[in-house]
């Protein structure tokens, strides 16, 4: 082989283990990543009786449909700021007004999830609210992938 096609080979096979290392490491990285209320979280699990785990999993399910509708809306808002930025004359009176919007949807989803939680600090007891609150703590830090201490 002339030295340049082994120089290709060489280049090739080093960007295809690159690419593989890549892949690998992000689908591992989306795994592993912090808790979700969708998957079962074990450290919950374990402190709580199957009764309250199937309130916690009702409540969280409920304010995922409640927050549905929100999330689409903030994807088109989230959109209408992004037209707004690369608009060749940029408004800054509307592009306010959208974030805006979007903070205001935000506070609507918390606004559910405080609900949700509220609802089920009622019915838990105290051992019980406090796996809820070191859950929930531990998952919003997860989320903004902010090292736990």
């Amino acid at each position: 082989m002339s030295r340049n096609i082994k120089v290709l080979v060489a280049c090739s096979l080093v960007l295809n283990i690159l690419l593989i290392g890549f892949f690998i490491g992000n689908v591992t990285h989306r795994f592993s990543k912090g808790d979700s209320f969708r998957r079962k979280p074990p450290e919950l699990s374990a402190r709580l009786s199957p009764e309250k785990e199937k309130l916690f999993f009702d409540a969280m399910g409920k304010v995922r449909r409640e927050n549905r509708g929100i999330r689409s809306q903030m994807k088109e808002t989230r959109e209408k700021i992004f037209s707004i930025l690369i608009a060749p004359e940029f408004d800054e009176t509307a592009y306010k007004s959208e974030v805006n919007k979007l903070h205001e949807l935000r506070g609507h989803m918390m606004q559910h999830l405080s609900n949700a939680t509220k609802e089920l600090a009622k019915q838990y007891n105290q051992e019980d609210r406090k796996a809820l609150a070191v859950y929930l703590r531990d998952s919003a830090r997860s989320r903004r992938d902010i090292p736990k201490h």
